[in-house]
């Protein structure tokens, strides 16, 4: 089944986050990354991240940002490491918010 990758950098209040996060809604398999401002998505309210999709964060990120996540997330010191191998070896659709 292929895997749909989203790159999320914006923040919450952003009209670009809204619809990333419609189109998250629509995949069936898919992986977010958030970086930069997108860290603050984790500490929105529950049901806005489908809960069969695979959350992501930079460490560095989240950790400039003093973000304590309130959802799950796997905080990562391989953020762009990952993002990149999911991106070339992916045989879905690569999305950037």
């Amino acid at each position: 089944m292929m895997m749909d990758v989203f790159l999320l950098t914006k923040s919450p209040q952003s009209e670009r986050s809204e619809l990333c996060l419609k189109l998250l809604a629509r995949s069936e398999r898919s992986r977010l990354y958030l970086a930069g401002d997108g860290v603050y998505h984790l500490l929105s309210q529950a049901g806005t991240i489908p809960p069969s999709c695979e959350v992501f964060a930079s460490k560095e990120d989240v950790s400039a940002r003093g973000v304590v996540p309130r959802r799950r997330a796997e905080v990562r010191e391989d953020f762009y490491e990952r993002l990149v191998e999911d991106v070339m070896e992916g045989d879905g659709r690569f999305f950037t918010f």
